[in-house]
């Protein structure tokens, strides 16, 4: 109310203060003693997602309005359409695929949509192979019961959905990982959430969203079914006033619902993670712009037709009957007291009015929430760096490197080919701290790194920071030979880079390296691997160091055939 007048302020006030208490008057006749009961079934597990449920039932917003609600938490299998159309619920919360559920028979209605913009999105492993939506085909997709609007996404976008393998989703974003032997590629998420699992778990991911091809449909919508909209309108009407009012709460008190979501509803999950779901589930409210509840016929006649175009419904689709509209009887003497015809005009010319800016407020709120879309992936990927990356090299961290030498070793077995790892030490490399000092010390390591790098210039290949001067390379399906001559051209080349290092015999600085193998097919695990490729480095460096040692089975080695050594250059 902003931008109206002052007059126009107190009449808006004065028909709100009239309706309201026309609303009480209903509800003292309607709910004289007892509470009535309604379950309502969640669309996923208890969250922030739900922040206004919580709210409307602690702060008693239900029960003023003579409710006593139960909520039924959902999972990624359960519809929650079903459940209220077949009488097992008497609300559910639901997408903007309620309006195909609708024309497909089930007796449903729409009542407030909570959410004006749709977290839903899909999130796939961070591979080359899947750089776009369309390259999800001839992949996995992990897809929940009730996402219409994602597969109305995939179509629209060109994706070929017989070539995408579908599979049951299980609420677990871990299945992501590439050395899960499920085989999942990608899976449906919300934006509010799944992202943030993501993270936690260490699993990096890409993000492809319907917002990228202009579809933007409502998200968490309440509705119930059309029996108890038609026989009980005003259970229903106070249903949608007290979760509104909750929503309402939940906006100006994030930290309280957070705490009493962890304490009372989900204490498996951190607070810090609810905090951070919470920060975008508000932003999706677009509460600057209309409250929580609001539902333009218009705009879900815009969503039919998005689903009309996917295929997913029929061109003569029915809108009639599906958004609730509450039915408030008012007294004779109110229509004679509020009979003057200038303020009947003046509202209505208002109204006119703010619809027709709502329209080009909706898109900058878009615009909006799509830049902090943006802004949260930036912070991820910025986030996972900082977790994967060495700061001082540039390389892969130890604890890349600990999350990859398991699944290279498995796969290693699985696919029946070779790997190779390189254990790399800097030689005498204190003494060189000792007599250039810390920073040419660092800037040595980095330069050796940037030898590194180039060497392990595969797909597949990964260079990383063991510790200190040390270094490890994992080399996919590279045998013992090759391996070897991988070795020795590290060797040559950081000879190469003529750092001068007077405490060494050989006047610069130089690298020694153990080179452990797996044989196809061969039962070694990444210890063993990692325990031999250490051992082959202790022999290279007694055997005068500036050279690669390769471990034999027999524990043995032949220096003339397993060391090398290289000349400085």
């Amino acid at each position: 109310m902003r931008n109206l007048s002052p007059f126009i302020v107190s009449v808006i006030l004065l028909l709100n203060t009239l309706s309201n208490a026309l609303a009480d008057t209903e509800r003292a006749r309607v709910y004289p003693d007892n509470l009535t009961p309604v379950r309502v079934q969640l669309k996923w597990l208890h969250q922030f997602q739900f922040a206004g449920f919580y709210a409307a039932i602690e702060q008693g917003y239900f029960r003023r309005e003579g409710l006593a609600v139960e909520l039924i938490e959902g999972s990624p299998t359960i519809n929650p359409s079903l459940e209220v159309a077949q009488g097992r619920a008497e609300f559910g919360v639901g997408n903007s695929s309620l309006i195909i559920d609708y024309n497909n028979g089930l007796p449903l209605v729409a009542v407030a949509a909570i959410f004006q913009q749709s977290p839903f999105v899909i999130i796939a492993r961070r591979d080359p192979a899947l750089m776009t939506v369309r390259d999800l085909e001839g992949h996995t997709l992990m897809k929940e019961a009730h996402s219409e609007e994602l597969t109305a996404y995939l179509r629209l976008a060109g994706v070929d959905l017989d070539q995408v393998e579908l599979v049951d989703h299980t609420g677990d974003i871990t299945d992501l990982k590439q050395d899960d032997p499920s085989g999942i590629d990608a899976t449906s998420a919300y934006l509010s959430s799944e992202p943030f699992d993501a993270v936690e778990h260490q699993v990096p991911y890409r993000l492809f969203s319907p917002r990228e091809i202009g579809i933007n449909f409502y998200g968490d919508t309440l509705f119930t079914s059309k029996t108890l909209a038609e026989t009980e309108p005003q259970t229903v009407d106070a249903m949608r006033r007290a979760l509104i009012d909750g929503w309402l709460y939940a906006q100006t008190h994030q930290d309280e619902l957070v705490n009493l979501i962890h304490r009372a509803y989900q204490p498996s999950r951190d607070p810090n993670w609810l905090a951070l779901e919470a920060t975008v589930t508000l932003n999706l409210l677009n509460s600057d712009i209309v409250e929580p509840g609001y539902m333009n016929p218009q705009r879900w006649r815009h969503i039919a037709d998005k689903f009309v175009a996917a295929g997913l419904l029929a061109a003569d689709y029915r809108l009639e009957g599906f958004l609730f509209e509450p039915d408030h009887p008012v007294p004779k003497w109110l229509y004679q007291a509020l009979a003057a015809g200038i303020l009947v005009i003046t509202v209505v010319i208002l109204v006119a009015i703010y619809i027709a800016n709502l329209n080009s407020r909706l898109k900058y709120s878009i615009r909006c929430l799509n830049q902090r879309t943006r802004e949260l992936e930036s912070a991820n990927r910025k986030l996972y760096q900082l977790s994967t990356k060495d700061k001082l090299t540039g390389l892969a961290n130890r604890r890349s490197f600990d999350m990859l030498i398991d699944a290279e070793t498995a796969r290693a077995q699985r696919s029946n080919q070779p790997l190779s790892l390189l254990l790399i030490d800097v030689d005498h490399f204190k003494g060189y701290n000792d007599q250039h000092g810390h920073q040419k010390g660092d800037q040595c390591l980095a330069a050796i790194a940037s030898v590194l790098k180039d060497s392990a210039r595969r797909a597949g290949d990964l260079a990383a920071r063991y510790g200190g001067e040390e270094f490890v390379i994992v080399a996919p399906n590279l045998d013992a030979t090759q391996a070897q001559h991988l070795a020795d051209g590290i060797c040559q080349q950081v000879a190469a880079l003529s750092r001068v290092h007077p405490a060494s015999p050989h006047q610069v600085v130089t690298v020694s390296i153990g080179i452990s193998y797996s044989a196809p097919g061969a039962p070694l695990n990444s210890h063993a691997l990692i325990e031999q490729a250490d051992q082959a480095l202790y022999r290279a460096k007694s055997a005068g160091r500036n050279r690669s040692v390769l471990y034999r089975d027999s524990g043995q080695t032949d220096p003339e055939q397993t060391a090398r050594k290289d000349s400085p250059a």
